[in-house]
């Protein structure tokens, strides 16, 4: 698959003397929904920050759509990448919601009847044409992050990142935010989001990154997520359904599952060797009273 963003040998040291990121190296393929884990200070906001231009690079190479991201081409980047911030209230800054969702589209040299269209369609996307008068100080914080995501879509990017999507939504949030992310996905965005929610990464994403100490530990498809070693040396956990099944290797083959739908597929295959099972001792006349069904 085409890559359209390539990280070769990243370093960036904060004025403090912080090292966030070390030699770090990764890929992501167009079209694709990647998860980029880690604990805290394993570097994903660094990285995520050269990605949009905010960080300058200082040493290594990052390239978007085969352009190598340099100050020069800042705006042209910001144009490709849109970069959702994880509090919503750290990007949303103007008057109304109408405002803030045109003003990247206004710094892009958008007016009249062509900027209108663009905001409409960007706040009936996420479902806030309604809010487009409204403060949003008013919103609530599911409400801010959607105007967030539309302020990123009104510049129609080619690749949007989001630093910690689901912090501090409820449940409901998370799965309205999520069918929003696939549906961007479905017209053929490509989707980068840090997290540390290894749940989440597990049943959403195409590829998983892992960062460890501002480096790549391991990079693949969600499978990654049943190596315990891998885990334990990126100071994450297991996915829930992982750690279920995790016990139990016979029951797992070919693989151990790292989602609910797996897990599911599993058991129904249980299900169905064992009504298999009941039904040849049956028919042999064999008397078991352990393969009967109450």
């Amino acid at each position: 698959m085409e890559p359209v963003i390539e990280v070769t040998e990243l370093s960036f040291l904060y004025k403090d003397g912080t090292r966030a990121l070390d030699k770090c190296s990764l890929t992501i393929e167009r079209g694709t929904k990647v998860a980029i884990l880690g604990p805290n200070g394993s570097g994903k906001s660094t990285l995520l920050l050269h990605l949009n231009g905010i960080h300058v690079v200082q040493q290594g190479t990052v390239k978007v759509l085969e352009e190598t991201v340099s100050p020069s081409n800042e705006q042209w980047l910001r144009s490709k990448v849109g970069l959702v911030f994880q509090d919503p209230d750290d990007q949303i800054f103007s008057g109304t919601v109408w405002e803030d969702v045109a003003f990247g589209p206004v710094n892009q040299g958008l007016r009249g009847e062509e900027l209108e269209a663009r905001v409409r369609q960007a706040l009936r996307f996420v479902k806030m044409e309604q809010y487009s008068r409204k403060v949003p100080y008013h919103l609530s914080y599911g409400q801010k992050k959607r105007v967030a995501i539309a302020g990123v879509l009104a510049m129609n990017p080619d690749i949007i990142v989001l630093d910690e999507p689901v912090a501090f939504l409820d449940p409901a949030g998370k799965r309205a935010l999520f069918e929003l992310l696939d549906q961007l996905n479905r017209q053929g965005k490509t989707i980068v989001a840090a997290t540390h929610n290894v749940d989440i990464a597990a049943r959403w994403a195409h590829k998983i990154i892992i960062l460890s100490e501002g480096r790549v530990l391991a990079q693949g498809t969600p499978a990654l997520l049943t190596d315990k070693t891998i885990v334990q040396e990126a100071e994450l956990e297991l996915p829930a359904v992982t750690e279920i099944f995790a016990p139990f290797p016979d029951l797992c083959k070919p693989k151990t599952p790292v989602t609910v739908e797996e897990a599911q597929n599993i058991i129904k295959q249980l299900v169905t060797n064992s009504s298999r099972g009941r039904f040849v001792r049956r028919e042999k006349g064999a008397s078991y009273n352990g393969w009967e069904s109450h």
